[in-house]
């Protein structure tokens, strides 16, 4: 499958990435597979070249992005992306165009999780994580969260307080929690103007899907 990146190391580095992918300890979720990385890289891609940064840095941060992947209810998780960065030097130095930017491309890997709590320091950087945080808006994001949850089996909302009206909300437990503890915040932190714009957007639709489900669900069902 041809996709529309004009780096010659993209096919290659892709290659090995599947490869990886293929035979990693844990399954990876539908929101953390091979089609997110893919759509992350587009989106990086995309900002790189509105905001003027070096898209092949953006890119191929992208789809090592993930390079480590442990469940979200995994104690590991929130240090994938430095487990991440950790691997990426040796891949780039592997893969014939990357070498010259492994120290930049490590260092985009290593501040874009929103779990790991980095902060980009250089405008690659900000254009990845941005790029990760849009794939976590709008329709997809919604996908996205859904998909999450039941993979390390979370419900879909409290049958009584879907909307954690009088409790803490727990998205460990309640995939619709995970909208007030991350997703809606993610539009007011995007670091580059263009992630900024796309992100209104995205968190408009998301919005609107939040409305639509509250119609549907009513009022709280029942005391807790």
């Amino acid at each position: 499958m041809a996709h529309d990146f004009p780096f010659p190391w993209f096919e290659p580095l892709l290659a090995r990435l599947r490869k990886q992918l293929a035979t990693e300890p844990f399954a990876r979720d539908a929101a953390h597979d091979l089609g997110h990385i893919l759509r992350v890289a587009r989106l990086a891609h995309g900002l790189a070249t509105e905001e003027g940064a070096d898209p092949e840095t953006c890119v191929a941060a992208a789809l090592l992005h993930d390079l480590v992947y442990r469940p979200k209810n995994h104690p590991e998780s929130p240090m994938t992306a430095q487990m991440a960065a950790d691997l990426v030097p040796q891949w780039c130095l592997e893969t014939s165009g990357l070498e010259v930017r492994a120290e930049a491309i490590s260092e985009a890997v290593a501040t874009h999780s929103w779990s790991g709590g980095g902060s980009p320091a250089s405008l690659e950087a900000a254009v990845v994580q941005d790029a990760d945080r849009l794939e976590a808006l709008g329709a997809i994001g919604v996908a996205r969260v859904f998909a999450t949850g039941a993979s390390f089996g979370a419900g879909l909302w409290h049958p009584e307080d879907p909307w954690a009206e009088v409790r803490a909300a727990d998205d460990k437990a309640w995939s619709l929690d995970h909208f007030e503890k991350k997703l809606l915040k993610l539009a007011i932190g995007m670091k580059t103007p263009a992630g900024q714009r796309l992100a209104v957007d995205r968190q408009r639709t998301m919005l609107a899907y939040l409305e639509a489900l509250r119609a549907e669900l009513g009022p709280r069902t029942g005391p807790l």
